[in-house]
């Protein structure tokens, strides 16, 4: 009982948490020696308020689970940003069970099979690409797009499962494959801090990095009618969509998110 034991009754504001630490529903705890079963990914979010992370990732858990680790404090500052446990959560979750059933929620053979395919089709053209010396423009365009194609198809179903905690129920699987995330030119942990950021604050205009990220190129959010943010250009994002998204690469370099 955080209450009752006088070692927790540390308090703090959230930003006074230490890298070991994270903060869920205002407790804090030290994850510094936690044997997390997915990982030590878990330790990548130390130092935050993750209760809607934990809770996004953990839709099976409940509070006897959060005593498996090391309660130390409390934080001052805290203040929810979700409701949790309404009733259309607990129907949401009930219809998604009903798909994605328990003990079933991570990859199938079907799914190892085809990231065979994608991983062993990725090597194979690049090989091919690296060793042509007689390749005329139309062959070499092919290439190109096949080539491209392919790191999108480790980038959309490899990593993305894996860094999602998905492909495996053993968390090196997972860390392994998670790195076709550089394989392909990006970043496990970049990725990881913006997508998972993403998922906990969907279409959120301030704090979904993948709602905004993309301005002034593109809109995601319903700004209202003469919001600044709104461009005349943006009624035709649907048309120079593809175009735009083929340049990704440069956006995964530099963008400073």
């Amino acid at each position: 009982d955080v209450d009752a034991d006088p070692a927790t009754q540390s308090v703090r504001s959230i930003k006074g948490l230490k890298g070991t630490e994270v903060a869920i529903d205002g407790v804090i705890y030290d994850i510094a020696d936690f044997v997390h079963p997915g990982g030590e990914v878990v330790k990548f979010f130390g130092g935050n308020d993750v209760t809607v992370q934990y809770k996004m990732i953990h839709p099976h858990h409940t509070a006897k689970h959060l005593e498996k680790m090391k309660a130390v404090g409390k934080v001052n500052d805290y203040k929810p940003e979700y409701k949790f446990d309404t009733e259309f959560e607990r129907e949401i979750k009930a219809e998604v069970f009903k798909i994605v059933r328990r003990g079933r929620e991570f990859g199938t053979t079907g799914f190892f099979f085809r990231a065979f395919v994608y991983i062993s089709l990725f090597f194979f053209l690049q090989y091919t690409f690296a060793t042509s010396t007689n390749l005329n423009s139309t062959q070499g365009i092919l290439l190109a797009i096949a080539f491209g194609v392919s790191g999108a198809t480790i980038g959309l179903n490899v990593q993305h499962d894996a860094n999602h905690g998905a492909a495996s129920k053993k968390p090196w699987v997972n860390d392994l494959l998670g790195f076709g995330a550089d394989l392909i030119g990006g970043c496990k942990w970049s990725w990881l801090a913006q997508h998972w950021t993403h998922h906990a604050y969907t279409n959120h205009a301030d704090k979904d990095p993948d709602s905004f990220s993309s301005e002034p190129v593109f809109n995601f959010n319903d700004y209202p009618i003469g919001h600044p943010k709104r461009r005349w250009y943006h009624r035709f994002q649907g048309v120079y969509f593809l175009a735009i998204l083929s340049m990704y690469w440069v956006s995964m370099i530099f963008n400073p998110q």
